[in-house]
């Protein structure tokens, strides 16, 4: 008898023994997978922060559809927030809250493209990915910009539209969202170098900052229709200006200010913002770039480079097609809006 007791106290001594190293095993395990993070190559999902200028405007609610539409089919944790008007300052001390967060990744399209680029730095010392879109700041170690062509493509575009419906003489006025951002400097400058250089009989008479908000846009059409009532064109580099041109300049036409007709606009369109402008005849045609696209290629190139994985000029994404690669640049291509498919777009 004592001899079969002592045989049973061994055997619940050994699966005592078994059952603690286990569940010592199971709570390291555990404490390790908790402490782990993306950057660790843990198991968790990778993570990435999408920086706009600022949020609130159709435009950046469509690139904010794209990125989350790119956060679902990859299956990664995206967080899209910007500051609530263009300020540097607010925008750096978003992204370095977020750098705390150990995101794999940032994309930022910079209020400032020089004063990003201390936090870009730790970003990268950290192991975060770093790109930009929609505007660029190529004085930083950003890996790559996003965009839909180069801005000095974009700005000759619009300047040249805006010639031919002007036939090549006439005043013209610059309408921005920020004379400060990147995207914005090298369109206008573009925009200005070919008008000097195929235009002389065209005269620049203006360039105005809306500060990417809508009804300081309309403001500011309002008072170069004021203060130019010989005005032939606006063009808008950014979303917000060309709508507020067009209602500017349709108020003027009814209060007998200005002649229908005679004011014309060009530059960038948020289709859905100018639709009714495009129906009716006040905008003949304007260039758009899809930000909802512009949006998912930011998150897809950050997870691909997270990823280990190279950028390859002609690669494909997915809902976007081939994107082109021309150094540092990642195009995913733009298009020319008017009466035949301003009603087509989904943004």
């Amino acid at each position: 008898m004592r001899l079969n007791l002592v045989k049973k106290m061994l055997v619940a001594f050994a699966l005592l023994v078994i059952v603690v190293g286990c569940s010592a095993q199971g709570q390291t395990e555990a404490e390790n997978n908790s402490g782990s993070n993306s950057n660790d190559g843990g198991d968790t999902k990778k993570s990435y922060f999408i920086n706009p200028k600022s949020v609130g405007s159709a435009y950046w609610s469509a690139v904010e559809k794209g990125v989350v539409q790119a956060g679902e089919d990859l299956d990664v944790d995206v967080v899209f927030n910007g500051p609530s008007t263009t300020d540097s300052s607010q925008q750096i001390n978003m992204i370095q809250d977020m750098l705390t967060r150990q995101v794999d990744g940032i994309g930022v399209s910079p209020n400032d493209p020089e004063a990003v680029g201390p936090v870009f730095e730790t970003a990268a010392s950290q192991g975060a990915k770093v790109v930009t879109f929609d505007s660029d700041a190529e004085n930083t170690n950003r890996e790559y910009f996003v965009t839909g062509t180069t801005d000095e493509i974009y700005g000759t575009e619009f300047a040249k539209m805006m010639a031919e419906e002007i036939d090549g003489k006439g005043k013209v006025a610059f309408m921005v969202a920020d004379l400060a951002a990147s995207n914005q400097k090298l369109k206008f400058e573009a925009a200005e170098k070919y008008l000097n250089e195929n235009y002389p009989d065209i005269e620049i008479v203006a360039t105005v900052s809306s500060d990417d908000e809508q009804q300081k846009a309309f403001v500011n059409a309002q008072n170069l229709i004021s203060a130019h009532p010989d005005l032939d064109g606006i063009i808008g580099f950014a979303g917000a200006e060309p709508p507020a041109a067009a209602q500017a300049i349709e108020q003027a036409i009814s209060e007998g200010t200005i002649e229908e007709g005679q004011i014309k606009i060009s530059g960038f369109a948020v289709p859905s913002q100018v639709e009714k402008y495009v129906l009716n005849g006040t905008i003949e045609r304007m260039v758009t770039w899809d930000p909802i696209k512009l949006g998912y290629a930011t998150v897809y190139v950050l997870d691909h480079l997270a990823n280990g994985e190279e950028v390859t000029d002609g690669m494909e994404i997915p809902t976007i097609g081939e994107i082109q690669v021309e150094g540092n640049n990642i195009l995913i291509g733009y298009e020319v809006v008017d009466k035949d498919n301003v009603s087509d777009f989904e943004f």
